[in-house]
């Protein structure tokens, strides 16, 4: 136990310290200006009494989600929250995350014109989510912000089909793609996204939002925007707020004819597998070897171009991580599936000098098992790819249109290898009757069959689209094709093989080109209009 100190003594301690330990000890406490102003910055970020307004200072509840709320009346098209998503996310030149567009009135309407900026809606069920092959795609359990797994994604562009919204961007530059993850980093240390900060009106904030409110007005198709896509897709969380917008409003650029990007390796890849398996199925069944190896040579092309479509090929074999939701990963199966017949019955020919006499009888058995699996394994996988499509909910890729294409390029390639194989007046003219109906359902397309008081309709667009100058020579050049195809077949079937490969490859290229791709509200564009 320590004795306490004597009064001698605490005057001796106090008599031994200099004025110099006074100035020591006083050191040790001094703030100059600058040290406190960097103590305040280390504290606090700047403008954060502006903007913590803007977000919730608490994270969501079970069952509630982020979601941005964009008000109406204070946007004024600044594009402030444009240029700061680029920087803070050091985009590419041509590359954004958050688009600014126009509302207008109807053609009945007084004039009327409302500005909106939109970037990715956080969606309660995201299609971008569930259409990755490869689980590139994460909807966080506790805030719900949907982002994107950069080291996952292998580059298909899926998604940039699914997502109503025209959200995701594809980065060719880094063969992935790439959206809005809500500067979710910012978030989590209480800092407002890019776009909420650099607003100058305060127009974009952060906000909770019960999931299940955002599904009902979803279901509903209520609670967003008008003149954007339908909300029953993917339930969007975004909520706009402000002055109501009328039911007649449209995007500016809704009536802009502007052609969509071609992917012709899914122009090779769809083409030439439905027609190879076509030319399978009809030489398994009347064992043809020529159209067998023709049919062989045909699928095999379609699927090696099938690999150009990607970003990163070499992260494929991941597919599997999809099957339950997404389209693509079943196709991918189902001609993983299918490819080793297509393999078998061409070299059936050769392969069965080589089977035990002991065999035989099982061999013959198993052969004659072959056409038929074949032909269920290719409807399967036909329908796989017909399903991808409408899975989009485009309106002009709807299953009647998408189905009726892709089993039709199926029907007519069986029947021309009918044709090839057992020439005959039965098969010829089974042959030239699906090339007419083939031709029939498309040649609707080039009727515009819009109402006068209300003239555009996705199927109009799409017309309109057909009849452009430059869609000229793919258009003739298709249906050229067809009915040369179709002469020839009192020729030779061969060359109406030849011919109407080339006329469906150019079809398939005007099915990209052509469709009506759903995207929220643009700008007055200077390209083609109605």
């Amino acid at each position: 136990m320590s004795a306490i100190p004597t009064p001698q003594e605490i005057k001796k301690s106090a008599v031994l310290r200099t004025l110099i330990d006074d100035l020591l000890a006083e050191q040790k406490t001094l703030q100059t200006p600058v040290a406190r102003f960097a103590e305040i910055h280390d504290r606090e970020p700047d403008l954060a009494a502006h903007y913590r307004n803007l977000i919730p200072l608490t994270a969501p509840e079970p069952g509630e989600q982020y979601a941005f709320e964009v008000s109406l009346d204070r946007c004024t098209s600044c594009k402030s929250c444009v240029a700061a998503c680029h920087s803070l996310n050091g985009l590419d030149d041509d590359e954004a995350w958050r688009d600014i567009g126009t509302l207008v009135g109807g053609r009945q309407e007084p004039a009327w014109q409302q500005t909106v900026t939109t970037a990715c809606h956080h969606c309660a069920d995201p299609g971008c989510m569930t259409g990755c092959p490869v689980g590139a795609y994460e909807k966080d359990k506790e805030n719900g912000i949907v982002r994107h797994l950069d080291d996952q994604c292998i580059g298909c562009s899926y998604c940039l089909l699914k997502c109503p919204y025209d959200v995701p961007k594809y980065s060719k530059k880094r063969g992935i793609v790439r959206k809005c993850d809500m500067c979710h980093g910012r978030l989590a240390a209480g800092e407002a996204p890019a776009c909420v900060q650099a607003c100058p009106t305060g127009a974009i904030r952060i906000v909770k939002r019960k999931v299940s409110e955002i599904v009902d007005e979803g279901i509903a198709g209520k609670g967003f925007l008008a003149g954007a896509p339908t909300p029953k897709v993917t339930k969007p969380s975004t909520r706009y707020v402000g002055r109501p917008v009328p039911t007649t409003a449209k995007p500016a650029d809704q009536e802009t004819l502007t052609l969509q990007h071609a992917h012709l390796p899914l122009v090779l890849m769809l083409t030439l597998t439905q027609a190879g398996l076509g030319l399978l199925i009809a030489a398994a069944f009347l064992h043809h070897t020529a159209v067998a190896i023709t049919g062989a040579g045909v699928f095999f092309t379609g699927m090696a171009a099938s690999i150009l479509h990607l970003g990163r090929p070499l992260g494929a074999w991941r597919f599997f991580l999809g099957l339950r939701t997404s389209w693509l990963s079943r196709e991918i199966l189902a001609f993983s599936m299918v490819a080793p017949l297509a393999m078998l019955i061409p070299a059936l020919p050769w392969l069965s000098p080589y089977i035990p006499e002991k065999f035989a009888g099982l061999a013959q058995q198993f052969i004659g098992t072959l056409a038929p699996t074949l032909a269920i394994l290719s409807v399967i996988s036909v329908f796989t790819s017909v399903m991808i499509y409408v899975d989009t909910h485009r309106p002009t890729w709807r299953i009647s249109i998408t189905g009726t294409r892709f089993f039709g390029t199926l029907a007519v390639f069986s029947a021309l290898g009918l044709a090839a194989s057992s020439p005959s007046f039965l098969t010829l003219a089974v042959a030239g009757l699906a090339i007419i109906a083939k031709l029939v359902p498309e040649s609707r397309f080039l009727r515009d069959n819009a109402d006068p008081d209300d003239p555009w309709t996705p199927d109009a667009h799409v017309a309109r689209l057909m009849r452009l100058r430059v869609m000229a020579p793919l258009l003739n050049g298709r249906f050229t094709g067809a009915l040369a195809a179709l002469f020839m077949l009192m020729i030779s079937p061969w060359i109406s093989i030849a011919l109407m490969l080339v006329a469906e490859l150019l079809e398939r290229a005007m099915f990209f080109s052509t469709v009506y791709s759903p995207k929220m509200p643009g700008n007055i564009s200077k390209s083609t209009r109605h």
